[in-house]
């Protein structure tokens, strides 16, 4: 089984996943039922080449995360590094859109097609936080293809930071330092403390201090009632909880308005949860 293959990631994503069902149930929660198969062919076709194996992999299993899976929290959901949360098809296509209406050129002018900034029209967006940025996975054939990057290009960084060599190997990562409290390049695993009481992943640059470990942190509390979106008014978010072992409250980012729809269900917790369209997820 090579670091590539999508058996590889499954692996991984199940050690990840696990510990997110276990230990951040609302995290876990967060998650949205997979892609349908013609979702992914619409994708591709947008994209004009398939897509890399192990990305395919994690659509199938999660076609990305709810936008606001808690009425008091804009956090939940967001468990990769720098706030990172999974794309959809239908991100990824609006990413690639971008692409496509000048951003690729932008960013590619002056670059050899060999370097990463030379051939952005090969990037597949995976994930993104609040700020512009965007994690991806290279498609361009030749030895960086695979490959998990993440770029800030909201703040004008485009040189862009190789997080792994493919996604397996990416959750691989995540998962040790999950289950160790060891960083993940310099991100250590950080549990924020929410109004509702619920406890998210988050990941902190900072130094710990003593007996903020991770073996430390606070027993999980399941979502019950399940999970819900909130209608949120422009500019007035909730503020998001503290990190445990931190001073300053998270405040909600958002500014766009949200439709409140019930979301259903949480994978161990016996919780029924549905998609937007009022089917129950049986793969959860």
């Amino acid at each position: 089984m090579s670091d590539g293959d999508p058996a590889a990631f499954d692996v991984a994503w199940g050690r990840f996943a696990s510990w997110l069902s276990v230990h951040c149930p609302v995290d876990h929660a967060s998650l949205r039922s997979p892609a349908s198969a013609k979702e992914i062919r619409a994708l591709e076709a947008q994209l004009g080449f398939p897509l890399h194996p192990q990305l395919r992999a994690l659509l199938e299993r999660h076609n990305g995360v709810m936008k606001r899976p808690e009425p008091d929290n804009y956090h939940a959901g967001a468990f990769l590094p720098l706030g990172h949360r999974l794309s959809g098809t239908d991100l990824i296509a609006q990413q690639y859109e971008s692409m496509k209406d000048g951003l690729a050129e932008i960013i590619t002018a002056g670059w050899p097609e060999e370097d990463l900034r030379g051939h952005a029209h090969q990037w597949v967006e995976f994930a993104r936080p609040n700020d512009g940025g965007t994690a991806f996975i290279d498609h361009r054939p030749g030895p960086t293809y695979g490959h998990v990057f993440e770029m800030g290009i909201g703040s004008g960084d485009i040189e862009g930071t190789k997080w792994a060599s493919s996604l397996a190997k990416l959750f691989d990562q995540l998962a040790t330092s999950l289950e160790t409290g060891e960083p993940f390049r310099h991100y250590r695993p950080t549990s924020c403390e929410l109004p509702s009481g619920h406890h998210c992943l988050t990941w902190d640059i900072g130094n710990r201090t003593e007996g903020d470990g991770i073996q430390n942190w606070p027993p999980p509390r399941r979502p019950d009632p399940p999970v819900r979106l909130l209608a949120i008014r422009p500019g007035q978010g909730p503020k998001l909880g503290r990190l445990i072992g931190g001073s300053a409250p998270l405040t909600d980012p958002v500014a766009s308005l949200e439709t409140g729809v019930p979301i259903p269900p949480l994978h161990t917790s016996g919780v029924i949860v549905k998609d937007s369209a009022g089917c129950e997820d049986t793969t959860r």
